[in-house]
Order: C-alpha cells, then structure tokens, then sequence
C-alpha cells in the first residue's frame, strides 16, 4: 500500500480508505470482515458518520480487533451542543482523548439549513479551539458544493482536508442540477479549479464517488439489477481509482466498500506502483466516453423541455438509483418515480408532441418508456420503496407501530446456504425504538425472526429511530441442511422479549424454500 501526507496535516494516509455509508446495507458478519480485509491489505484510514445507522460501531469494533493503528475520520453537524456532543460521543466510543482528525458533515448543507458553522460559537470555532487544546490535530470537511464554494473552503485556512466528488465520468448515481439559485458540484470544476489550488494551499484531497456510485464499474455487494441502465462497466475498480490516484493533489480515494471481495479489489488499487499503461488509460477514455453517451448525468436541461412538464432528469435518476441497491436514504419520497410520473402507462408512448431535447443525444422518449417498463416490474416483484397507492397498506400496528418501506427477502435458498434479507422500516409510533448494540438494556429493541413458533435470533437495531424516521434491519436466514419449506415471521420486539407475539409488532411472514440447487431468488 502507498502511503500519502494528507495535505500539512503531518498525518499518512493509505491511498486507498474505506467509505462506510454501504455497510447499513448488509450483515454486521460481512462489514466486520469487509473492514477486516481492508485492514489487512494496508487500508488505516476510513470515513464514517454517526447517522451511518451504526456504522460508527462497527467500524470501533474492527479495528479493536485487527489491532491496528486506523484513522477514523467521523464528522458532526446540528447546533453547537448537538455537535459538541457528536465529538466527545467520537472520543468515547474510539476511547481516546484526541481525536487525529474530525470534521463538518457536507459543510454546504450546514450552511443551507441555518446551521451556526462560521459564527460566534459554531462549528468551526469549537474545531479551532479544540486544536489549541491539544484534542484534535487536524479540521476536515465534506462538500457538495460548486467549485466556487470548494475554492473560499480552501483559501479559508480552516480546513486541512476536504473530501469532495470527483471521477473521470464527470457526474455520479446521485447528480443532479435543481431549479433555482443553489448551484451544486461540477466533478470537472473540481479537477480544474479546486485540485490545484488545494496543493498551492496544503490542503489534502480525499474523493468520494470515485467510481461514480456504481456507474461506471459494476460493484460486487451490490451489483445492478439491471444491464439496461448501468453504463458500460468495462473497467475494473482498480482501473478507476488508479486513473484518480495518479492526479498528484488527491491524497486518498474513499470508495464505498461493502464486501470482503469489494476490500480486496478496492485496496490493491493503492498498491505500488501505480503507474497506469497507455492502453489502460485508453481503455479508462473509452469507457467514459460511451457513459457520457448512454447516460443521463441529470444536467436538467430536459426539464425544461418537455410538452408534458415530466420531471425528466429525476425519473432517470430514480431509476438509476433504484438499480443500484447500494444506496439508502438519499432520495426522498416526493423525489421517487412514482410519486413524480402521473400514470400507469408511460406518458413519452402517447405523447404527440414531443418537444424534449438531451444535449449529448440520449433519445428521451425511447429511454423513458424503457424505464417505465422497469419500474413497474420491479414494483411489482416489490423491491422499491413503497408508492403512495402502497403506503397506507404498509402500516403495522402493535406495541411498536411501524410501517415497511421496502423488504427484500430470499424466496429459496439451497440446502445449507445462508441468505441474506432486508427490511427498511419507518417508525410510525410516538416513542423512539433504542439500538441495542452498544448498551443493550430494557429499552432496546431488535428484529425477532420465529421459525415455526420459536424465536430463533435477534438481530439489535444499530442506532436509535426516532418517531417519523427509518432504519435498515439486514438479517441471515436459511442454513437448512434438509429440503422442504420453511416458515418465518419477524416482528419488532424488546431485545429479551418473551413473547413477540404480545410484546412486538409483527413486520411480516415469510415462505422460505430450501432446494438441493444452489440458485438463490429473492422476493421484495
């Protein structure tokens, strides 16, 4: 592994660190191994939050274990006690008194909601206090802010890091380009105005989205249900990030890593030497160049277009995300395609007037009647989100009052084999649901999953859920050595309930079938 000064901070990084937003998504056995592999092939820095939905924890837990020295880069956000409270929470649970380096949470977004980041007793007046204590060596920020923006970050002389998007697509699964005065990222901006004078200035570069949230390569944990709307995928991961790694300003890349295969491939792209051959690199411009051709990168100028005012760009970038499992909670309800797209049958096939125009020459109407077609099947296996038509018939009522926004659970497994299920879940009641990972008492609740009338496993939520918001619940079942079907039913209980009947609400009941083959399919 290549290690790297991260700008004038003193501190060296691996050229390759983890992003850990992905890891809510799957097992708490597969992110301690995915981590464990990272760490075992160089990797000492990873990025986490602490509204990963637990991502924090496991992240602590890892790295106890492997013994290593890692750099764990957390950051904050809300009003100054809640922030406050955010760093000495980091402190705690990495059991230290000073923290390497901690930051502002999409420092842009801090700014647009109100939040106090520059004045008397923000966010950044408490870092710089915190580094004149002698608790906090070094101030990062993460953005998603125009270049301009990036560019007064830098000259600021507050920040000795910024992790900002860049890949050589120019566009990731979740650009867009909203009506109206907020100007959001441009990736080719950030390499001509703000990776230079990042390195004039001593600041480090770290890269989010470096693989274009799954567009341009095709992620292992989570492939893509669909070849139709997923770019060319002719590169490898390593391919990807060494065409960024070889930009002298950029420190490390942080691509989202969410299986032990995904760590390998992720890692190794760190390794000496990464010098890349010319064929490799003409191999990197083909394959963006056929992306930029094929997929929409949400410019919006299409909005403006249309005869029947469809929002054009956010149908594609619906559709994108929900092919691309890896992602969860960026898109809001009213931003979903079916919240957006007025009918069942797909407006661009009966349209008569067909006025919208793509500046690289995607055909529009072609492509939005292709979407719709895909949309609809999967809503119909029922892994999205739930529709409008869907969401009343979601609520779960009990001791827990919920409502299920998404389920995926495998439908048959081989005998022997282990699946993995999903339940995204709102908390539809007046009261929080406490995680039961870190300080399992009374109040802590789980997932309970019966196998014929008996309670087989708990599996504790991760972080606490307030009243109106959600959380993911990634669950194993199967291992079943003889064939035949298998009765399951899951419910939100206490952690040490007796009875989930009486004291939990019920999320769901499932048939599982157990077959000689290996082939698994999975039901929404």
């Amino acid at each position: 592994m290549q290690y790297r000064l991260l700008g004038r901070t003193g501190i060296r990084v691996s050229a390759v660190g983890f992003g850990t937003c992905q890891l809510r998504l799957v097992s708490r056995r597969q992110a301690l191994a995915t981590l464990r592999r990272g760490f075992e092939l160089g990797v000492n820095v990873v990025h986490t939050a602490p509204d990963y939905e637990g991502a924090d924890a496991l992240v602590v837990e890892a790295v106890e274990e492997s013994g290593r020295e890692i750099i764990v880069m957390s950051q904050g956000y809300g009003d100054p006690a809640h922030f406050e409270w955010l760093f000495e929470s980091t402190c705690r649970r990495l059991k230290k008194q000073s923290l390497e380096i901690y930051g502002i949470a999409c420092i842009d977004d801090r700014e647009y909601l109100g939040e106090n980041v520059w004045g008397r007793g923000g966010m950044v007046q408490f870092l710089l206090r915190k580094k004149q204590e002698g608790r906090l060596g070094a101030i990062f920020c993460t953005t998603h802010g125009k270049p301009e923006y990036i560019a007064g970050l830098v000259q600021s002389g507050v920040f000795d890091a910024i992790m900002l998007s860049y890949n050589a697509l120019g566009f990731h699964l979740l650009s867009y380009n909203p009506a109206g005065a907020r100007e959001l990222e441009s990736l080719p901006g950030n390499l001509e105005k703000v990776f230079p004078l990042a390195a004039l200035h001593g600041v480090g570069l770290m890269i989010m989205k470096p693989l274009a949230g799954g567009l341009l390569i095709s992620g292992k944990a989570f492939p893509p249900r669909s070849p139709l709307f997923s770019g060319s995928r002719k590169l490898t991961a390593a391919e990807a990030l060494r065409g960024i790694l070889r930009h002298p300003e950029v420190t490390c890349v942080v691509p989202g890593t969410a299986s032990p295969e995904e760590a390998e491939e992720n890692a190794t792209a760190g390794a000496e030497p990464l010098e890349l051959s010319s064929s490799t690199l003409d191999k990197i411009d083909l394959a963006v160049a056929e992306g930029k051709r094929t997929l929409c990168s949400r410019c919006g100028v299409c909005d403006t277009t249309c005869s029947r005012r469809l929002p054009v760009s956010w149908l594609f970038r619906d559709t994108y995300i929900n092919n691309h499992p890896s992602e969860t909670f960026e898109t809001i309800d009213a931003l979903r395609y079916f919240h957006l797209h007025p009918g069942e049958t797909a407006t661009c096939s009966v349209c008569d007037d067909i006025t919208c125009a793509c500046p690289v020459g995607i055909e529009i109407p072609k492509s939005l009647v292709d979407i719709h077609g895909q949309m609809r099947a999967w809503r119909d296996e029922g892994i999205l989100p739930v529709t409008p038509a869907q969401f009343p018939q979601e609520l779960r009522n009990g001791p827990f009052p919920l409502r299920v926004i998404r389920r995926e659970i495998p439908l048959s497994l081989g005998s022997g084999e282990v699946g993995t299920g999903l339940f995204w879940i709102e908390n539809a009641g007046r009261t929080a649901w406490r995680e039961g990972t870190r300080t399992p008492d009374s109040a802590a609740m789980a997932l309970s999953i019966m196998e014929s009338g008996e309670t087989r496993t708990q599996v504790p939520l991760r972080h606490d859920v307030e009243p109106g918001t959600r959380t993911h619940v990634v669950f194993e079942i199967g291992g079943h050595g003889r064939c035949g079907y298998y009765n399951y039913s899951f419910f939100l209980a206490p952690l040490n309930a007796r009875s989930c009947h009486e004291e939990g609400t019920e999320i769901h009941r499932h048939e599982l079938r157990v077959r000689t083959s290996s082939t698994v399919t999975t039901h929404g």
